[in-house]
């Protein structure tokens, strides 16, 4: 067994795998407690009742995969930067305010279909398939989660106060002969306080 398998088990391993179980560990001398379970359930119900507020909007632009971290050393000290972030976050500034997008402080949801561009070389059955979504972009260039690297990272300049508010994210990539990212965002209308 590998170290960290150890180590994991020795800290993780004593609790239920399942849900119900887990609970029931948390819980404790607790589970059989109603005035106490009532109190978790009450706060439940709170936090289920949070509303979310939708936006969408779309970047007619190229969106491209977030690069690697590069360092660089200027009189002795070495800095860490990402090679586009800085032109990316000043485009997406720029848009926020042509588009009155809103400055979001609370948590949410980011769902965004990136389109890259169609490659010249399909054919024309190929180029209509791939806009219908059905060929996608298997053989791309960039990391699949770096595209969301590189939109969220972005937002944060002009929309999002930082992207650690987004508690989950899907994101799609296809093809299409005008390339873009279509964002749908979700964002809770107060932030939970529990």
């Amino acid at each position: 067994m590998r170290r960290e398998d150890k180590l994991y088990e020795q800290e993780f391993g004593n609790i239920p795998n399942d849900q119900l179980g887990r609970i029931a560990y948390i819980l404790g001398k607790n589970a059989t407690n109603d005035k106490f379970n009532n109190k978790i359930a009450e706060e439940a119900k709170k936090i289920k009742k949070i509303k979310y507020k939708k936006i969408t909007f779309t970047m007619w632009k190229i969106v491209k995969a977030s690069a690697r971290p590069r360092a660089n050393s200027t009189k002795g000290y070495i800095h860490m930067y990402v090679p586009r972030a800085k032109e990316e976050a000043n485009w997406f500034q720029e848009f926020a305010k042509e588009n009155n997008l809103p400055f979001i402080d609370t948590p949410c949801i980011l769902n965004m279909k990136v389109y890259e561009k169609t490659p010249s070389s399909f054919s024309i059955k190929n180029k209509v398939l791939a806009e219908l979504g059905l060929i996608l972009p298997w053989k791309r260039t960039g990391d699949f989660d770096n595209y969301a690297k590189g939109v969220s990272d972005a937002i944060q300049h002009g929309m999002l106060k930082d992207d650690c508010l987004v508690i989950k994210s899907t994101q799609e990539l296809f093809y299409s002969a005008k390339p873009r990212c279509e964002v749908e965002l979700l964002y809770m209308e107060r932030f939970p306080e529990y």
